[in-house]
């Protein structure tokens, strides 16, 4: 309750400071690359950062994510050269390498991540029956996220005691991910024809698959918040890790 009264305080706060024409400076931390500890390529451990009451436009963390249909069946941890991330898909190498300038960087606001996820075919993540805003909220700083893509078992996130089922984007509403939302490779999902901007937008497609088809997602974190304006602005991005997804 401190750190909600802090954050109304502050907000109000800057409401007052930018009607008076003092210009307001936002800087969000990204989470560091050392608090991820990746398993394999079906878990990822994510140790979450504090913000001080300082950081009163922080809001909560968001994970974006794309999918990546594949003929290439990977055993271990993914490496993320570029010889590596293209035998796997073309297009998960040009947007890992295009991505990555960005999570060099201290900060960053939408203008820029914002418009970079979504030039790239990335969406935020979502959960089934839960608001992931709600759920990955500034409540939960300083906790462990885990990120889990089991073999046989819907993909989900744990955090503070509880779980989730993972569930793909509708890109609100703007397309309709066949077979349904959940992070399973079914041969809906990474069939060819389904890869277009009204039916499986999230996906990625691989042309020249004679056999077995698979898929992965790749996903990044970002420190999210809202300024004076009402505006999100993001910390940089973090590259969280490719993960494969389970056969249903």
């Amino acid at each position: 309750m401190r750190r909600k009264a802090f954050s109304f305080f502050f907000f109000i706060l800057a409401l007052l400071l930018s009607s008076c024409g003092i210009e307001d400076y936002y800087f969000l931390y990204s989470v560091p690359q050392g608090n991820i500890q990746v398993t394999l390529n079906n878990r990822a451990t994510i140790q979450l950062p504090s913000l001080s009451d300082e950081y009163y436009y922080f809001t909560n963390f968001t994970i974006f994510y794309r999918l990546y249909i594949s003929g290439n069946q990977e055993s271990g941890t993914i490496q993320t050269s570029q010889a590596s991330l293209s035998s796997i898909n073309p297009y998960l190498s040009s947007d890992y390498f295009a991505i990555e300038p960005y999570t060099q960087s201290d900060t960053t606001v939408s203008a820029t991540t914002g418009s970079l996820f979504k030039g790239r075919n990335f969406y935020r993540l979502e959960l089934e029956n839960a608001n992931i805003d709600n759920v990955l909220s500034n409540e939960i700083m300083g906790q462990t996220l885990i990120i889990d893509f089991p073999v046989g078992v819907r993909p989900f996130l744990s955090i503070d005691g509880s779980s989730y089922t993972l569930h793909r984007s509708t890109g609100e509403g703007s397309f309709n991910p066949v077979p349904n939302r959940y992070f399973l490779n079914t041969s809906e999902l990474n069939s060819s024809s389904n890869v277009s901007s009204t039916v499986n937008a999230d996906v990625a497609n691989r042309t020249g698959i004679s056999g077995s088809r698979f898929t992965y997602a790749a996903m990044y974190i970002v420190v999210t918040g809202i300024d004076s304006n009402f505006t999100p602005i993001y910390s940089a991005p973090t590259f969280v890790g490719i993960f494969a997804l389970p056969n249903p």
